[in-house]
């Protein structure tokens, strides 16, 4: 079985790691990881790095996300979606229409400070949050930024609202309604969730469990994306093959070089992800480096990860 990126289509109800395990078994694969923790109840992008690709789960991580989505308004629950218990039931605003929706949502749009749930997988001291909740501690983890890049009402059917939104990282979609129902001032809740887009990886690419289970190795091995092209959304300079095995064994790289070379190769400057690969003319991946904040600083530029 090829290493690389196997996208599925998470299956409502299924842990993100139950889905892991279920993909291991299939393949027959030793190492496996997921690129980007879905919610239970959520289903769609869940990227899933097998064999060596477990290596670049870190910068699949990082990537960008599009959701689409229903909310409930009027209604609370401990876990901000509808699957928890629940803390109260309000009135929606008689004349609440879209567009007033669409006023609150643009309020999230951009830079924000967002706590995360009680009931999530964050940690704090090292222990997930929901292991406080459900031993019924309240802890709260200080909020932290997140950006929004996008938040649209498509549309109203009360108390029901479909969205799609377009956020960055460590974004909490739970959280993002409950404070969209705050502000509305009746309360709100997810009630489904489901993502079209993980960085670079969209459910046009998908695989569902069921379909899986039908194919053969070799049609399988079809949609495992190789590790050189799940990394193709960061930018890229090459490389010479005697200075890319000077690199693979350990040789620093001066910022002034990556800064002759993003120059010369005309690469844009530090873009959204904060990497730059390293490719030999052949196109192979050398290594993946910080992108320097400043290309005309002295020193070396850090080596996020080596390929050999």
């Amino acid at each position: 079985m090829k290493d690389g990126v196997l996208v599925i289509d998470k299956p409502e109800g299924l842990s993100s790691t139950k889905v892991v395990e279920k993909v291991k078994r299939k393949l027959k694969v030793r190492k496996a990881g997921h690129g980007g923790t879905l919610d239970p109840f959520a289903t769609g992008v869940l990227p899933v790095c097998l064999g060596k690709g477990t290596k670049i789960a870190q910068f699949i991580l990082e990537g960008d996300k599009e959701y689409q989505g229903t909310l409930e308004l009027g209604l609370e629950t401990d876990t901000y979606d509808v699957t928890g218990e629940v803390l109260a039931r309000r009135e929606v605003p008689e004349n609440l229409s879209l567009e007033d929706i669409q006023k609150v949502f643009d309020e999230f749009v951009g830079v924000i400070e967002q706590a995360p749930p009680a009931y999530s997988a964050a940690k704090l001291h090292g222990r997930p949050l929901y292991k406080y909740a459900r031993e019924g501690l309240k802890v709260e983890k200080p909020p932290k930024k997140v950006e929004i890049l996008a938040f649209e009402a498509l549309k109203f059917d009360p108390p029901y609202v479909e969205f799609r939104v377009y956020c960055g990282k460590g974004t909490y979609l739970r959280s993002l309604v409950h404070d969209v129902g705050q502000k509305l001032g009746c309360g709100a809740v997810l009630v489904k969730l489901r993502r079209l887009r993980k960085g670079p990886f969209t459910i046009e690419q998908a695989v569902t469990l069921e379909e899986l289970k039908k194919k053969s190795p070799d049609e399988i091995e079809d949609y495992i994306i190789p590790i050189s092209k799940a990394l193709e959304f960061i930018p890229a300079v090459t490389v010479g093959d005697e200075l890319a095995a000077k690199i693979r064994h350990g040789r620093p790289l001066a910022i002034s070089a990556v800064a002759n070379m993003v120059r010369l190769q005309k690469v844009p400057q530090r873009p959204r992800v904060p990497w730059l690969r390293l490719l030999t003319p052949a196109g192979d991946l050398v290594a993946v480096l910080e992108y320097p904040e400043d290309l005309h600083a002295s020193g070396y530029v850090k080596m996020v990860r080596v390929f050999s």
